[in-house]
């Protein structure tokens, strides 16, 4: 694997186990490094497109899917700006969560949360239209903001895991948007 992608870890680990994706529900994954995460979610039947900033993580995702007989779109681009706005039925998003704004190299936007951790993620979050969701942050990070921008985007969170790794906790949750059912 290329050093400029970030090597899934307890992190990956802990979303992995949450997503639940039913077939041929349309997904989209945001940050998608070496595409473990899309892999499952285009294993369980969804139809996946895969989106990274780091050119050397959509490399990885396509070798990834294709050493695990899987079929999905791979975009190279930032969040949603190369897609035009569509409804998806499941996204998932690992974000960087760290409280640090390191960006001189590929690898350190994958864990470059911000100042305050979260900012990734209240973008994501800011602009994602799903029935489900899959996010994670860190016990490190502003929670407060994260609960903030998940309730004024009308998302409401149906199941949250947790892992602790020494003084951290990972928190993955998934969210379903309020209004899904009236949604086409």
């Amino acid at each position: 694997m290329n050093e400029e992608v970030y090597e899934p870890a307890e992190d990956s680990e802990l979303l992995l186990g949450a997503i639940q994706v039913k077939k041929g529900e349309r997904v989209v994954e945001i940050g998608s490094g070496t595409g473990i995460l899309s892999v499952k979610a285009a294993k369980l039947g969804g139809v996946v497109l895969s989106i990274d900033l780091n050119p050397f993580a959509t490399e990885a995702t396509l070798c990834t899917a294709k050493l695990n007989g899987v079929s999905l779109e791979v975009v190279n681009c930032d969040m949603f700006t190369c897609i035009r706005d569509k409804y998806w039925d499941v996204a998932i998003f690992n974000p960087p969560y760290l409280p640090v704004s390191e960006y001189r190299s590929w690898i350190e936007y994958s864990w470059s949360g911000g100042d305050r951790g979260v900012e990734v993620l209240l973008r994501f979050l800011n602009v994602v239209r799903a029935k489900r969701v899959y996010i994670l942050y860190s016990s490190l990070d502003d929670e407060e903001s994260v609960m903030g921008a998940i309730n004024s985007n009308n998302y409401i969170i149906t199941r949250k895991e947790k892992k602790y790794i020494g003084f951290e906790e990972l928190i993955a949750l998934e969210l379903n948007d309020k209004g899904s059912t009236s949604r086409a």
